[in-house]
């Protein structure tokens, strides 16, 4: 993947299944993984980046599959603190002058979302959780930190399952939040 110098957020995926097993779901491995299709498209947009996913179960069983995203604010620096908003799962990181968000929509049933912000601290939980495939309750985070949100995905035969994940970086708050509130109507009520 070719780096963009206009990035302001580096945005990762991992498929996880139940053998302890995780690929980049960049990776062609994640269909030998769990016999799940993945196709991905990222974004660099002028107000941040956005990660587009389909999903799809190319077998005659019911599947299961865990994604997490990890979303790094590039312009974070040690004086960031992060909060999780419970109200619209959404997460918040204030850094300097600039505020960012980030939210997950996913346009399917059977999904269940979590999210966690993962700083430096953190990092031995982070590797529980792809252990356990599951994630740590953590609601706020100071210093360098990254947003974590965990889909967790079962798939009926055949079954395609498709969701964008976006990161918006600003420095009034208000003017953040509309956006995220645009882009998720967007994407709700294509």
């Amino acid at each position: 993947m070719k780096e963009n110098p206009n990035r302001t957020f580096h945005i990762q995926g991992i498929a996880w299944n139940k053998k302890d097993e995780y690929v980049p779901i960049h990776s062609e491995n994640v269909s030998s993984l769990s016999n799940i299709k993945v196709r991905v498209k990222d974004e660099v947009e002028g107000w941040g980046g956005s990660c587009t996913f389909e999903l799809e179960n190319t077998s005659k069983e019911t599947r299961q599959l865990k994604v997490f995203f990890l979303i790094e604010w590039l312009s974070c620096k040690e004086d960031g603190v992060g909060v999780l908003s419970l109200s619209k799962d959404t997460f918040w990181n204030y850094s300097g002058k600039n505020v960012a968000i980030t939210n997950i929509v996913s346009c399917s049933e059977s999904v269940e979302k979590t999210i966690y912000p993962l700083n430096l601290k953190g990092l031995k939980l982070w590797k529980r959780s792809l252990s356990k495939g599951s994630l740590f309750y953590y609601p706020i985070t100071n210093g360098q930190n990254m947003m974590v949100y965990m889909l967790d995905f079962s798939f009926k035969p055949f079954e395609v399952k498709q969701g964008k994940i976006y990161a918006i970086e600003g420095e009034l708050e208000e003017e953040v939040s509309n956006l995220s509130d645009r882009i998720k109507n967007g994407l709700a009520f294509p």
